[in-house]
């Protein structure tokens, strides 16, 4: 590996900025999202977290559709593509982050949110990490995805999720529904 190789290696180690969760989380205790705008993409990463034993799993074609579940679901984790359209992967995060929603997404404005976000890409080029860290990205996954290393990394994150006990005021628990169920 060259010395570039060696500098993103350092650069795309997960970078969470979370609350710890209790130790001893599962894969199958958590919730994910998947975000991604190519169909095959999307349901290969869906089929490999169900491998993977977590069962629930909820997804995403784009930023906009991603940002209006997330209003109204409670997600511990989400895995997000770079380079979509219209919204691409960095706005998303800034969107998510700072509470704003691009045009059409109901609601227009919600709570910032410190979910970790994974993103996944095939291009990890030392701006583009620079940027995404910036933003509040939580961990880097090159494709193609490899199981273990995907685990790894959701377990990486998930370790410093602070969970809101369900069915308190204000806790997107109460009353929320999981739209895909993995069994």
């Amino acid at each position: 590996m060259g010395r570039l190789g060696i500098q993103l290696a350092a650069i795309i180690q997960p970078l969470v900025k979370c609350s710890p969760m209790s130790a001893g989380s599962k894969l199958e205790d958590l919730t994910v999202l998947v975000v991604e705008d190519d169909g095959f993409t999307r349901s290969l990463i869906l089929s490999i977290l169900r491998g993977l034993g977590v069962r629930a799993v909820f997804e995403a074609p784009g930023a906009g559709p991603a940002l209006e579940l997330l209003g109204t679901t409670e997600i511990d984790v989400i895995l997000s593509d770079i380079e979509m359209e219209p919204v691409n992967g960095l706005d998303f995060l800034r969107h998510l982050r700072s509470g704003t929603r691009p045009a059409g997404v109901v609601p227009p404005r919600a709570p910032p949110s410190q979910t970790p976000v994974i993103f996944l890409t095939a291009h990890a080029k030392a701006k583009l990490v620079e940027q995404a860290r910036a933003a509040g990205v939580s961990a880097f996954l090159t494709k193609p995805i490899r199981p273990a290393l995907l685990r790894d990394r959701i377990m990486s994150v998930a370790s410093q999720i602070r969970r809101t006990p369900p069915n308190l005021p204000g806790s997107a628990a109460a009353g929320a529904e999981r739209l895909t169920e993995t069994s």
